[in-house]
């Protein structure tokens, strides 16, 4: 080998060789032999049912709490729950399965970097390593089966700046870091997971509300009696009218009452808080009127929240009552307690200081405005008589083929009487099982908010929970009284037809 080849050949090796190193640093590597290059591959080839997983927990740290925050939707007692929020039903379950077969689906798409000192740029550390750094924290997604298997779990980092919809993803414990185009639903907000819709109301089937505005002064231990206030109407089309003369010069104001009804049919949960055991009992027998004395630690529970029970088992609240009627048998009544300002998950879970009953947080935290927010307690009862009878099919007028009266132990009077009495049994057993029907609809909701504590916006708050001033407006004066018209009726500066002059009558 002469001296020209051999220099030619250590060009080649030196140039090799940083090709090598330079190969190393680049973040997209997308090449490369089959003994590093797993793109294509699954991130979890052995998760292949999405109907396995029970349990899904998000990990994200918080920069502006600088804490960790986890959320997590399990299946627990035989129904999907989330235990963050003292297991709160979760009614979106549906999303969950979605969520578990898009994971199931997760592909290496493309390698971008082997490097650890990469991480914190590409926004996959982990959220639950202590040891990690706060600034290029991930989003962590762990996916379990029902014996707490591990189906899959993953870091999800930023968006890959040149591939729009891709986002870094890495495994824990794995130095390697792909990008991935994630369509996983993997949203940690309550709201999200939840029927946020509280009463599922259809305001077409309000018949009357009550506003009662006794309310509890605490400072003076006592309540303060207050007016009652009905509006009703016959039935979904039918105008409101009030249950007292209307003072003259005044209507009731269809705006505020239309702002009500849509109100109480779109009245949102923002967030929940438990009751203690022993008053969700209490509430439910509520309606019998068999109420056991509460107990200190319940007691505290509903003042904490602007609730004060007397002796004789009557409710009150700091904000007065609402009580919605429906022709479906329903009694609602809503209790509007403390205002709360606060945002995040001490908004839709509680801060410490009201785990330990000290009440809600009333202040705004600084640098932090927080919207005005409301404690709810909903109870709701059965009423049979709200109910309206079906409607009876049309009787047509036939003559019978013997008028005459007949005895009373005539056969034909006999038969015919028994077919009255079998369509009078008929009706009346219908109309048990259409009442038993509504009632046993009416139990499980009362079920469902027996066990909670409600927040709701203060905006909801401010449109339910109104007085008499507030149904009341100054009529829409017609015209001055005893004014004529100024011109021909319907027509533009009371002009005449055909372009005569405008019609003033003397």
């Amino acid at each position: 080998m002469t001296a020209e080849m051999k220099k030619t050949l250590a060009f080649i090796v030196v140039a090799l060789v940083l090709t090598g190193a330079a190969y190393v640093k680049i973040p997209d590597r997308t090449g490369g032999g089959a003994a590093f290059n797993d793109q294509g591959q699954k991130f979890f080839p052995d998760f292949t049912d999405p109907f396995a997983c029970t349990d899904l927990e998000v990990s994200e740290y918080d920069a502006s709490t600088a804490k960790t925050r986890e959320f997590k939707v399990m299946f627990k007692d035989g129904k999907w729950t989330i235990p963050s929020h003292y297991n709160y039903p979760a009614d979106a379950k549906d999303r969950l399965s979605k969520t578990a077969g898009s994971v199931m689906d997760l592909t290496k798409e493309t390698i971008r970097s082997d490097r650890v000192e990469d991480q914190e740029a590409l926004g996959v550390l982990d959220p639950l390593d202590p040891k990690a750094p706060l600034k290029g924290r991930g989003k962590r997604i762990t996916l379990r089966d029902k014996s707490e298997k591990v189906l899959a779990d993953f870091i999800i980092g930023e968006e890959v700046r040149e591939r729009p919809g891709m986002r870094y993803v890495r495994v824990p414990g794995q130095k390697r870091t792909y990008g991935v185009n994630v369509k996983a639903d993997l949203s940690t907000r309550f709201a999200d997971w939840i029927e946020t819709n509280l009463l599922k109301l259809d305001a077409t089937h309000l018949r009357s509300i009550t506003f009662d505005s006794s309310k509890a002064d605490p400072s003076a231990r006592k309540i303060v009696p207050g007016e009652l206030v009905t509006i009703e109407r016959k039935d979904g089309s039918a105008p409101w009218t009030l249950d007292a003369p209307i003072p003259p010069g005044q209507e009731t104001n269809s705006e505020k009452i239309s702002s009500l009804t849509n109100a109480l049919a779109d009245l949102k949960i923002v967030g929940v808080r438990p009751k203690p055991n022993g008053l969700s009992r209490e509430l439910r027998m509520a309606a019998s009127n068999d109420v056991k004395p509460a107990t200190q630690l319940e007691l505290q529970s509903l003042y904490s929240k602007g609730f004060y029970p007397l002796a004789d088992g009557k409710l009150y609240s700091n904000q007065g009552a609402v009580i919605a009627r429906t022709d479906e048998g329903a009694v609602y009544t809503l209790r509007f307690g403390e205002a709360l300002f606060a945002s995040d998950e001490e908004l839709t879970a509680g801060s410490e200081s009201e785990s330990k009953e000290k009440g809600p947080e009333t202040k705004k935290s600084e640098g932090t405005p927080s919207a005005e927010n409301r404690f709810l307690m909903v109870t709701v009862a059965f009423d049979p008589s709200l109910v309206p009878e079906p409607p009876k099919p049309a009787e047509t007028l036939t003559i019978p083929d013997d008028p005459f009266w007949k005895a009373p132990d005539d056969p034909k009077r006999i038969a015919e009487e028994k077919l009255a009495q079998e369509k009078v049994d008929k009706e009346k057993a219908a109309r048990q099982k259409q009442l038993e029907a509504v009632e046993a609809k009416v139990k499980t909701i009362s079920d469902r908010f027996a066990n909670w504590y409600y927040v709701t916006p203060g905006e909801s708050f401010r449109a339910i929970a109104l007085d008499r001033p507030a149904l009341l407006r100054v009529k829409t004066p017609e015209g001055a009284p005893g004014e004529p018209p100024s011109g021909f009726p319907g027509l533009p500066n009371g002009a005449m037809p055909g372009g005569m002059p405008p019609f003033h009558p003397r």
